[in-house]
């Protein structure tokens, strides 16, 4: 359902950068810290092996400085959140580390970045890399279209750089991209051809920074492995040994740590089961498959697709697609190293995205569930994720009887309940595996929950009962045809008052399904709709026989006679054919409802006025007649993206709440709030506002569950002009209530003798604080940074005349405290 274009969301939170963290928007984590998402990217320090960072899906940067033991965030929760590689580089003597942003796997629900950014303090500070030439000047707009949005391969060797970007839409640049230190920065390989296309892979020979291989695919028989002996000016294609171009999707490219001339590639084929692993002993002239047909049920391998060499056998590999697999003897056999059992000894979450292999027995997994890692080769294995907060949530339920009890679904971790009297501050009990989504508490009694697992999978949970998966029953509807049930990914569910007093719950297929006893029956109360699956439900609160439905096509369906009759699609004109994303009525008027809409008006929505001008869409509408006639309440006021969730406050005075791509949102004095204050820059999918504790709390799809007391929604007062932007540290939001650090020295005006020796600047300590940064500035060469995780900075000033400097402290999860006053400074000569 997601269409937002990159540019609208990166204007946005560019804008955000640019203001103080109000107070009155302090949201609270509630984790979950045992339960992470999806890891695409891992990199181990090439100077502290005990230093890792890992690259989630959509939860940003992470540091461990245990070997994975326990994590702490390393990129700032205001920047784009999407990660997809991260690689180690050295270039003048200083180690940098590089994230590239966009995820590359070939799914649904890999979203798009916003470029690449470069770190000199190992994560601390992150700065935009491969921006416009110096002097010129480029709008987001421009940078959209120069730069790919989904960069999964990236090398870097000296001046020179290769990254390998996909598609998943024809609106953005992909392909290769080269730069070969000539200062015209990342250029486009137009060699096969002007308009986008897939380069999954990329790699840069060792020895030989002029040697490139890719995995290209630009669709029909140029599909495959392409080598240039010249950073790209000529391409060889590599066919010795594979097969046909028209026969391979997704691969990936390495070498052999102890012999480049030892090259590997792990293929899918086109319906992405494994093609193949194929093995180069010749630098790729020449290729021998090496699988051999085995594991045929692998699958999915367009988005699970990693390899590793041993760091010293080049005969010993291990792959990995939804399990790992691994060689000795140069693949003539084979042994699996992982299972999907959990609690075995072996066991490591489905779908492998990264792979390591660091040390002779140290194999390290990014994967659907975090990270894991073996220190002996693979025989037995253990999850190494805590503290990692990057569960990606669909559906979100809180307990009416219990606010502190919730739970929710989740992609590929299941349904997890949290707020346990058993569960440590933070922690979730994983409850149904899988996939999951939405989820309903019963009113007055907190372990009385229905579930939902992927299609019409649902799971009920009786009180007093343990919550793991083995006391939960499988209540689907004996009567429900697979065609049917298939129909959406996940079940749509509502709970609320039957007209009798009792507890009715509804769930949605192409048409609505009633159980009044917890799932023990369910009978169908509606006709086919639309032909597309229902995507919202809402019981009227008072009201219980007042019913809304919304569907993936955009239509919006009412009863009023619980379900004996329907009305016909109550969507006007201005409500795009888009799916319904959420439903809700006043808690008070009954006739009140508000819809919201996946709808974000790009060029490509084919929506246009009668002259012929492109008419964005809007997204938020309500209707005071219970659905006849509808009102644009959005009408221009919040960014064009798509919003998922809405809900109402349950008291005085009924303030609306929406969430989606750029956070939450409330209605006040006609328009709209931005009141996401801390939560970070990742798409809100749930929103539940608690009638008794009277706290709202948000799901996020990459950094878990969230929850403020929103009181009375008010726009923070004005401090005056905002706080400036910070070029040198991308992504840095000031805490107001943090103030800036106590300088020691230089004093104002200090002259230092020796222009040779460093610069050394030494404040208070600031409580809390990750590290500092010290910002130079001089007239004729602008600001350049310096920063420290101690107390005490260092920088060399690139202007000997001297200049201007300050420093301040960085928080944790990107936020920094106010910056010192200027400093004159000034060098003898």
């Amino acid at each position: 359902m997601r269409d937002a274009s990159p540019a609208q969301l990166e204007k946005f939170w560019a804008s955000q950068i640019e203001a103080d963290i109000s107070p009155e928007h302090r949201w609270e984590c509630l984790g979950p810290t045992n339960v992470a998402g999806r890891v695409t990217a891992l990199a181990i320090h090439p100077n502290n092996p005990t230093k890792w960072f890992a690259g989630s899906a959509t939860g940003g940067v992470w540091v461990s400085t245990d070997s994975g033991a326990t994590w702490i965030p390393t990129w700032s929760r205001f920047a784009n959140q999407n990660i997809s590689a991260l690689t180690w580089y050295s270039f003048d003597g200083v180690l940098r580390l590089m994230a590239a942003t966009g995820e590359a796997n070939m799914s649904s629900d890999s979203y798009p970045g916003s470029g690449l950014y470069v770190s000199a303090d190992e994560g601390l500070t992150w700065q935009k890399a491969y921006g416009p030439p110096f002097g010129q000047r480029s709008t987001i707009d421009d940078d959209v279209r120069a730069f790919p949005r989904r960069v999964g391969s990236m090398v870097f060797r000296g001046t020179r750089a290769a990254v390998g970007s996909i598609f998943l839409d024809d609106t953005l640049p992909a392909g290769l991209y080269l730069d070969n230190g000539d200062g015209a920065g990342l250029t486009a390989c137009e060699f096969w051809g002007q308009r986008s296309y897939n380069c999954h892979s990329v790699i840069v020979h060792p020895h030989d920074d002029l040697l490139v291989y890719a995995a290209i695919e630009p669709d029909g028989y140029l599909n495959g492995i392409w080598r240039s002996r010249d950073f790209g000016k000529s391409w060889q294609h590599l066919t010795r040994g594979l097969p046909s171009g028209d026969q391979f999707r997704r691969i990936t490219l390495a070498f052999a740590p102890s012999d480049p001339n030892i090259m590997y590639a792990l293929a899918a084929n086109r319906r992405d089961h494994i093609l193949g692993l194929f093995r180069s002993r010749d630098g790729g002239g020449s290729w021998r498959e090496i699988l051999g047909a085995r594991y045929p049920r692998e699958r999915q391998m367009s988005y699970n697709n990693a390899i590793a060499i041993h760091p010293h056998n080049p005969d010993s590999v291990v792959w990995g697609g939804m399990k790992l697999y691994r060689t000795d003897d140069a693949g003539r056999s084979w042994r699996a190293i992982t299972s999907s059992a959990r609690g075995s000894k072996d066991y490591v979450h489905s779908d492998n995205h990264a792979l390591l292999w660091p040390e002779d027995e140290i194999i390290v997994s990014g994967n659907d569930g975090g990270v894991a890692v073996t220190h002996n080769g693979g025989r037995t294995w253990s999850e190494r994720s805590s503290g990692m907060v990057t569960a990606m949530f669909y559906g979100l339920g809180v307990a009416p009887s219990d606010g502190n009890i919730f739970g929710g679904g989740t992609q590929d971790n299941g349904t997890v309940i949290g707020g346990l009297k058993e569960c440590k501050a933070g922690e979730v009990v994983p409850a149904i595996p899988g996939d999951g989504a939405w989820l309903v508490f019963d009113p007055t009694h907190a372990g009385n929950v229905l579930a939902c697992a992927t299609e019409f999978q649902v799971y009920r949970h009786r009180n007093g009962k343990p919550w793991d998966f083995d006391h939960w029953s499988l209540v689907k509807p004996r009567q429900i045809s697979n065609e049917e049930a298939e129909l959406r990914t996940f079940t749509v569910m509502t709970i609320g008052k039957s007209h009798d007093g009792g507890v009715t719950i509804l769930a949605g297929t192409s048409r609505l399904w009633q159980t009044g006893n917890a799932g023990k029956t369910w009978k169908p109360i509606s006709p086919t709709f639309d032909g597309t699956a229902i995507s919202a439900i809402e019981i009227a609160n008072g009201r219980p026989r007042l019913i809304f439905v919304g569907t993936t096509g955009g239509g919006i369906f009412r009863t009023g006679d619980g379900g004996a009759t329907w009305s016909q699609s109550l969507s006007c004109v201005d409500i795009p054919a888009r799916p319904i994303t959420s439903i809700q009525t006043h808690p008070k008027i009954a006739n009140t409802v508000v819809v919201t809409v996946a709808s974000s008006g790009n060029q490509s929505s084919g929506v246009q006025l009668q002259t012929g001008a492109d008419l964005p869409y809007s997204h938020v509408f309500r209707s005071q007649d219970r659905g006849n006639t509808w009102t644009d309440i959005d009408a221009g006021k919040l960014p064009n993206v798509v919003y998922y969730a809405s809900a109402y406050q349950t008291e005085a005075p009924y303030q609306l709440f929406i969430g989606g791509d750029v956070g939450v949102w409330a209605e006040i004095d006609g328009g709209w709030l931005n009141m996401s204050g801390n939560l970070p820059c990742v798409v809100v999918s749930d929103l539940v506002y608690h009638r008794k504790d009277r706290t709202l709390t948000a799901a996020t799809y990459g950094r878990g569950i969230w929850r403020i007391r929103p009181g009375i929604v008010r726009a923070p007062p004005t401090s005056g002009a905002p706080p400036e932007q910070i070029a040198i540290a991308t992504g840095l939001r000031v805490d107001p209530s943090v103030a800036a650090p106590v300088v020691i020295s230089p004093a104002d005006g200090a002259v230092i003798d020796d222009p040779s020796l460093k610069t050394v600047v030494t404040v208070q300590p600031v409580a809390n604080a990750m590290g500092y940064q010290v910002e130079f500035a001089s007239p004729g060469l602008g600001s350049q940074g310096e920063s420290s995780t101690t107390p005490v900075i260092q920088f060399l000033p690139p202007d000997f005349r001297g200049g201007k400097w300050r420093v301040w402290a960085i928080l944790p999860d990107g936020l920094r405290s106010a910056a010192s006053a200027w400093r004159a400074i000034s060098y003898a000569h």
